[in-house]
């Protein structure tokens, strides 16, 4: 498998795990907490009865609007853009039965360019890049540049960038949502909340609408800082575009973590990810697995991004 290809399954499977994943999906799982008190459905008092010594949960509309507060300074403060770390994955193409007919391990260093994180391959399989997989990397990198530059334009533009997934109304719309208890996660409590689309016929605006509306999950609540610590998200039906003739996503699967790495900070610490679907006449079976870890803040002057060019 190119790297190519492989970086253009897992940026699916990430579906913006970072705004949390913020890598992304972060972005959704942020936005799925931003509804109004309408949105809620009550859950039955009895469930979330403190025990003896502990403080009853605040309402769930309270929770919320703690979380999108910190969603919204996390993104002023461009929290993900300000680290690096090191990122250990492993990606398994799999047949039919759900069976690796490939497998590839990657060690990846993940930097800010221009304020964005972008996750640079330095090791395949345990050993340093050939030199095809070096250009393909430069290039890939190039493209990413390109990206960064295409969207700057777009913004000053003052047009929406079609793979955004914002906090508002629009998108939270979509989904009903549920505070179904609490649980450590990590040794830190936390809420559990659930939600799913809020009807089988959602309007589509943009392409990602076609999955935005058909996922369902949960996502657990810092109860200190009310980020996300924890998120599972799942398709509730199959995701098809034009009747399934140019493209179907039949099962998504995706658990995402973040851990806090200093006072202020929290980033995404592990991803797990299954993706059974496909575009055009090609098919995309696979699992991915991404672990990070040895987070460090970016002094502003240091120009990481230079310094670990090829």
């Amino acid at each position: 498998m190119s790297t190519a290809s492989v970086d253009a399954r897992r940026t699916t499977l990430a579906l913006g795990c970072s705004k949390a994943a913020r890598a992304g999906m972060a972005g959704l799982l942020v936005s799925v907490l931003s509804a109004a008190p309408s949105s809620f459905r009550a859950c039955a008092p009895e469930m979330f009865r403190a025990g003896r010594g502990e403080a009853a949960p605040p309402p769930v509309q309270e929770i919320l609007r703690k979380a999108i507060e910190r969603a919204r300074w996390d993104d002023e403060q461009n929290i993900a853009g300000k680290y690096i770390y090191t990122q250990r994955s492993t990606v398994e193409e799999l047949d039919s039965r759900d069976g690796v007919k490939k497998r590839e391990e990657r060690l990846l260093s993940v930097f800010p360019i221009e304020g964005r994180p972008y996750s640079r391959v330095i090791e395949k399989d345990g050993r340093p890049l050939s030199e095809k997989d070096a250009k393909l990397e430069r290039e890939r990198e190039r493209k990413f540049r390109q990206r960064l530059a295409d969207r700057k334009r777009r913004k000053e533009r003052g047009e929406r960038d079609g793979d955004d997934i914002d906090i508002d109304e629009q998108l939270v719309s979509k989904y009903r949502f549920a505070l179904t208890g609490r649980e450590p996660v990590n040794g830190r409590p936390a809420y559990v909340l659930s939600f799913e689309p809020r009807s089988g016929d959602l309007p589509v605006k943009r392409k990602l609408d076609r999955l935005l509306n058909k996922v369902a999950g949960k996502v657990w609540i810092d109860a200190q800082d009310y980020e996300i610590s924890r998120a599972d998200v799942h398709l509730a039906e199959n995701v098809s575009a034009w009747g399934g003739m140019l493209a179907s996503v039949r099962k998504f699967l995706l658990r995402v973590e973040q851990v806090k790495v200093d006072e202020t900070a929290w980033l995404p610490s592990y991803v797990d990810a299954y993706f059974d679907g496909r575009l055009l006449i090609k098919s995309f079976h696979m699992k991915l697995k991404q672990q990070n870890s040895d987070f460090r803040k970016v002094a502003p002057e240091s120009g990481v991004a230079g310094s670990l060019k090829p």
